[in-house]
């Protein structure tokens, strides 16, 4: 016996006939015919009385409706009461994000969801964009916040967020006498970084990548620190011991530029700026919860942009 079984039985008894009991549940006549038969040889005695007037329940067929009527009515509630227990347990989404991202977007983001979206739960994880780019296509994450030079249209679907300028780093407490001339200022063009080694990642990264391209688009080749390993904690350690400068955004430096611990010199002639992305698997289409939160992390972005927090053009 099954619900299907009940569900057939007693919309016959409704409907006192199996033809008209089939249109209404859109099956073959022969079908519930066959399942009502089953149905009977189950319980062991019959259920209808078929003629030439329809079908009508036996006195068998009259007990066993209210009880069958009963099991689905049972069964109805306990499907409610776990959609309710469902709608109540938190939605996970994963997230991927470039260190300097997760920076300056980690906490306000974990507050507006917090305060906002209290039956989503956020899995944040940080690293290089290479790695990130293979999560999203393993379907690892379900969102990555990453930049352009990441970006492949084979299986990647992006929504703009920001053109962050970048800025050349210097330590402001330990500055060399090399780079205490480079404190007093507040704009350096391109061709001006080529007097000095800075720490680069190697071009499998997307700070490497975008930074080869400048070096290629304006034909001025800079000096490779090789002393550096790639990782933005150190590369900025070293900075502040005064052993290094670097490349980067606002969003990874705003912390330490209000405690005056490094100088952050804008890069211009060209100026250099680089799009920030929201990428899903186009192959995997985001769930509303996803879009939800790509619409709260562009929120988030604008206030960010608004207080210099995150320095750049709005896209």
């Amino acid at each position: 016996m099954n619900t299907k079984q009940l569900e057939y039985f007693l919309t016959t008894i409704r409907k006192k006939s199996i033809a008209a009991a089939a249109r209404e549940m859109e099956v073959a006549q022969p079908a519930i015919s066959q399942q009502i038969s089953n149905l009977e040889r189950s319980m062991g005695l019959p259920l209808l009385i078929r003629d030439f007037k329809g079908v009508r329940p036996t006195i068998a067929g009259e007990i066993f409706a209210e009880h069958a009527q009963n099991i689905l009515s049972e069964l109805s509630r306990a499907k409610t009461k776990l959609s309710e227990l469902v709608d109540k347990q938190k939605v996970e989404i994963k997230i991927g994000m470039m260190p300097s991202i997760c920076n300056a977007i980690s906490l306000p983001l974990i507050e507006t969801i917090a305060e906002k979206f209290p039956d989503i739960s956020l899995d944040i994880s940080t690293g290089p964009s290479y790695s990130l780019s293979g999560w999203l296509e393993a379907n690892k994450i379900d969102l990555a916040l990453t930049y352009e030079q990441a970006f492949s249209s084979e299986f990647m679907v992006a929504s703009p967020l920001l053109e962050e300028f970048m800025y050349l780093v210097v330590g402001l407490d330990t500055a060399t006498d090399n780079y205490k001339e480079l404190t007093k200022l507040e704009k350096i063009p391109f061709w001006a970084l080529s007097e000095h080694k800075i720490l680069i990642p190697s071009n499998k990264d997307a700070l490497g990548k975008f930074i080869e391209k400048y070096e290629m688009d304006t034909g001025v080749m800079l000096k490779h620190d090789n002393n550096y390993t790639g990782h933005i904690m150190t590369g900025l350690r070293q900075v502040m011991m005064g052993k290094g400068l670097i490349i980067l955004p606002s969003a990874a430096t705003y912390h330490l530029e209000d405690k005056s611990l490094v100088k952050c010199i804008k890069i211009v002639d060209p100026e250099m700026r680089r799009r920030v992305l929201a990428i899903t698997n186009k192959n995997h289409p985001p769930s509303q919860y996803v879009c939800t939160l790509i619409s709260a992390i562009k929120n988030i972005v604008k206030e960010l942009n608004r207080t210099g927090v995150w320095r750049g053009e709005l896209c």
